[in-house]
């Protein structure tokens, strides 16, 4: 029932704490989703499962973009 880290696409956040990450299964309605999610409760050890969460608590991750530079224009690694 494991997931590659990188299909997580949301992260799942309550009271402003990130609680874990969460990948939507099927949006139920306007406020509630089927998510698989991955939480870290208790030190190193993590716990996946399939669970309903209110979509007010899914927030989109942000893909890390390369910044430009500002004298071109390109990025440079």
């Amino acid at each position: 029932m494991s997931k590659p880290d990188n299909s997580f696409t949301h992260y799942l956040v309550v009271d402003e704490r990130i609680l874990g990450e969460a990948f939507i299964v099927e949006k139920v309605s306007d406020w509630i989703s089927l998510a698989f999610v991955k939480l870290a409760l208790s030190g190193p050890k993590l716990s996946t499962c399939y669970a309903f969460v209110e979509n007010q608590s899914l927030v989109p991750k942000i893909l890390n973009q390369t910044p430009s530079c500002s004298s071109c224009g390109h990025s440079h690694e």
